[in-house]
């Protein structure tokens, strides 16, 4: 399983992580580190042993074994305690319902989409694109002709939400 957003999905669907991995069938789980505060890193979580046999020699092998392994590891410890992982994608999936709410209320920006992690899916023109990226925001069209998807992290800030909304206000 493709975990990069597995703590946005295990906060917005409210159920143990088991509920949605070896509950579900997954064998394996590359739960993902970069989009919940760590600054590099992935855990493999191998949920039957018999599929992690060989897999610190295909690791070597593949050239992604760290010389500093424990350093790209230490991070974990302090985002598992206390379920700071969940917190940090609690707080990102909320910031995602927070900008949708005002994009649409002050900006008169369609969402496609319901919101149900951090990721607000909108239909923008180019015209408007050209203009919010002018002003230094950075996304990209998701799905043809005019969905663009915008992302909120474990660090976003009510300020800045309300610097891009200012962003799209100031532009329509």
């Amino acid at each position: 399983m493709d975990g990069a957003r597995f703590a946005n999905a295990v906060a917005s669907l409210g159920c143990a992580p088991k509920t949605v991995t070896w509950g579900a069938g997954v064998d394996i789980l590359s739960f993902g580190g970069t989009k919940n505060g760590v600054a590099a890193g992935e855990l493999v979580i191998f949920f039957d042993k018999e599929t992690s046999r060989d897999f610190q020699y295909r690791v070597k092998q593949a050239g992604h074994l760290g010389s500093k392994m424990r350093f790209l590891a230490a991070p974990w410890l302090a985002l598992l305690k206390e379920d700071v992982w969940l917190q940090n994608a609690r707080h990102a999936n909320e910031a995602a319902r927070r900008l949708a709410q005002r994009l649409r209320n002050e900006a008169g920006v369609k969402t496609v989409f319901p919101v149900e992690s951090n990721a607000v899916f909108v239909q923008l023109d180019e015209a408007c694109v050209r203009g919010v990226h002018a002003r230094g925001w950075r996304f990209y069209k998701f799905v043809e002709p005019d969905i663009y998807r915008l992302m909120c992290s474990w660090a976003t800030t009510d300020e800045e939400i309300s610097m891009l909304v200012g962003d799209f206000v100031a532009i329509k």
